[in-house]
């Protein structure tokens, strides 16, 4: 039996667009007419724009804007629709998902009409053992894809993927190529790609500029800009005296810089909850913190205000536990670490360290890092706790070997909760699990989660989930940190979390 797709069924519900527009007035595009200039994501140029090896930070947006996919998210919407799909079934099971494509869909520079071979061709090839792509885990159990008929297939998985309608469909791993184009272009394709999306691949001029134009054969809505001009301003500075100067139309800043265009007559700030979590961590296998009561008198002696307050421009939100409320499985109760230096104290010396003791803090990465284990540093002296900071060039290398100290760290993660579990688990421990915690009962709520498409069983499972962590006390989570754009006033931009969708840049009327 067969259950048509429906976001019902599926159960999605993640938050996609998190804009705050703090202020805003009227004014003209940089260029005043059909083209659209941004900076890329953090500056970065792209590397590899083939879905099954893609690199960098802007290939993301890119893709997003040159590719289709059997179906995408609906601008600032938590919903998805159907794309290059005209139906989509799931199975009963989960184990079987049958498409239907619109016919019609032209490639790009005229590689022809979209088929079901295209869509097997582009999944399969990043499940290949021989292509060996990094984005395989993203089609973790599909087994094959079976073409039906020239617009029909069915994806056949050996066990439900939970994130198939989440981060991978309607993202990046989702992205169907033409199977021509590449067979004819080969590594060329990474750095000329062909798709069938609304923008077709213009030009790249490397560590200069990247440049988009509309495909005026697109079988969808067509965007409202003729061109994107993306340009590879790496100094974030830099790009807020470009921004200044009229010279683009959106661009990232820094933290330090959201007062100061906030008051700006000729800017729109847009504050983007961050796909990243910031925490406090230790090595919970190494003394003295494998005393759970050491570790909740940190808890208990830091202030997670303090430190957004003094470490992040007071921009973010604190948020002590793992999921932001915009994600599937963020815990409603979640509690607020209220700083009691009493309790403390009072825990300390039940473990048998009246007087504290010293330690070190690792810290590596952005200046928000540092800033935050300097505030750490005073707050642990409160309880007799001696931190000294340790500044090192490689955190991750650092920390994987499980040193005995205390560290400030972040990871970075995509739209996918069961993705922002999967590092805090035993097999990752001495890998990308730097607190050393394993806990099986923690493992086994996230197996049965990421094996099954019944979304209020996954979100029971991630809630509690983060209940053991708030009860063991792994690490102390702070904030999930803040992405924060500016716009000229007469653009209108829409964002998947912390990515750009360039399809849905409007003008403002």
């Amino acid at each position: 039996m067969k259950k048509n797709f429906s976001l019902k069924t599926i159960g999605l519900t993640l938050a996609l667009s998190c804009l705050l527009i703090l202020s805003g007035f009227t004014a003209l595009a940089a260029d005043g007419g059909d083209v659209l200039t941004v900076r890329a994501r953090k500056g970065n140029d792209i590397t590899n724009m083939d879905p099954a090896f893609h690199l960098g930070d802007e290939e993301y947006n890119i893709n997003l804007a040159i590719f289709s996919r059997l179906m995408k998210y609906k601008p600032g919407s938590q919903e998805l629709q159907l794309d290059a799909a005209k139906s989509v079934d799931v199975s009963e099971d989960g184990k079987t998902v049958t498409f239907e494509l619109k016919k019609g869909i032209q490639f790009h520079e005229g590689y022809g009409e979209m088929t079901a071979e295209d869509v097997k061709f582009s999944y399969e090839r990043i499940i290949d053992p021989e292509n060996d792509s990094p984005y395989k885990g993203e089609w973790e159990t599909l087994d094959h894809v079976e073409v039906t008929g020239k617009y029909t297939g069915k994806l056949v998985f050996s066990e439900p993927l939970a994130s198939l309608f989440t981060t991978t469909i309607p993202y990046t791993s989702g992205a169907i190529i033409s199977k021509e184009a590449y067979q004819e272009m080969g590594d060329k394709f990474s750095t000329h790609p062909i798709g069938s999306g609304p923008y077709r691949w213009k030009e790249w001029q490397p560590e200069q500029k990247i440049v988009l134009e509309r495909f005026e054969d697109y079988y969808g809505e067509k965007p409202e800009f003729k061109t994107v001009e993306i340009l590879t301003i790496e100094n974030t500075q830099s790009a807020e005296m470009a921004f200044d100067r009229g010279e683009i139309d959106d661009t990232s800043i820094s933290l330090s810089s959201v007062d100061r265009y906030r008051d700006k007559d000729n800017a729109v700030v847009h504050k983007l909850t961050n796909l990243r979590y910031h925490w406090v961590g230790f090595n919970t296998q190494a003394e003295p913190f494998n005393d759970i009561k050491v570790r909740k008198a940190i808890r208990y002696a830091i202030d997670s205000e303090e430190i957004v307050e003094g470490a992040y421009n007071d921009v973010p939100e604190v948020n002590n536990c793992m999921l932001p409320e915009q994600i599937v499985g963020s815990w409603d109760e979640c509690p607020d670490y209220e700083q009691d230096v009493e309790k403390a104290e009072e825990l300390l010396e039940e473990a048998g360290h009246p007087n504290g003791f010293n330690t070190t803090i690792v810290v590596g990465g952005p200046d928000y890092h540092s800033f935050s284990a300097q505030i750490i540093q005073q707050q642990l002296m409160r309880v007799g706790i001696n931190a000294n900071i340790k500044q090192v060039e490689n955190q991750y290398e650092e920390l994987k070997t499980l040193p005995p100290v205390m560290h400030y760290y972040s990871f970075s993660l995509n739209l996918n909760p069961g993705y922002w579990f999967e590092w805090f688990t035993c097999d990752q421990v001495g890998k990308w699990n730097v607190v050393g915690w394993c806990n099986e009962e923690y493992d086994k709520l996230l197996d049965e989660a990421n094996t099954t498409l019944d979304q209020d069983l996954r979100k029971k499972n991630f809630v509690k989930m983060q209940q053991i962590m708030h009860e063991e006390v792994p690490l102390v989570f702070v904030t999930n940190g803040a992405n924060v754009h500016v716009t000229k006033p007469d653009i209108k931009p829409s964002y998947i979390a912390q990515y750009a969708q360039y399809e849905y840049y409007e003008k403002k009327e």
